[in-house]
């Protein structure tokens, strides 16, 4: 986009979302809430997720056929696709309360996916700093995702 408003093309934006700076969490704090939620049995004295991971790496919402890795908890965990975010009956599926923490493969997308959901009404969502690389770089626990 830079490039081609450098070349003097109009850009037109709809429905712009809304500027929001979201909060991140790295790996090592992501492992300590995983743990710490896993001893309370992942939920809350009202019953609530403490937090949900929401997975939305393209590969694993395309069904490669290859099976991929993805955190280990025994908490709620969601895969979804980017695009699944628009469908409000996808969307309804992403908890209101407990935290979510987004997880894709850099990090590179959670900025945007974190302002649509704020758009939406989420004020409980967090980024994983760096994404599922810097989990696997840390050497944290992984699980194959069955499709």
């Amino acid at each position: 986009m830079k490039d081609w408003e450098k070349s003097g093309y109009e850009i037109e934006v709809r429905n712009p979302l809304p500027q929001y700076d979201g909060k991140y969490m790295d790996a090592q704090e992501l492992a300590a809430l995983i743990s710490r939620a896993e001893t309370q049995g992942c939920k809350d004295p009202d019953g609530n997720p403490l937090f949900t991971l929401l997975d939305y790496r393209t590969e694993l919402a395309n069904n490669s056929g290859e099976n991929m890795q993805v955190i280990k908890t025994n908490c709620p965990k969601l895969i979804m696709h980017l695009d699944d975010f628009a469908d409000p009956v996808q969307r309804g599926l992403i908890p209101r309360k407990g935290l979510v923490v987004l997880v894709c493969e850099t990090g590179n997308r959670d900025p945007f996916a974190m302002r649509y959901l704020h758009s939406h009404g989420y004020d409980n969502v967090a980024g994983l700093r760096f994404g599922m690389r810097a989990w696997i770089k840390e050497d944290y626990a992984v699980e194959e995702y069955q499709y």
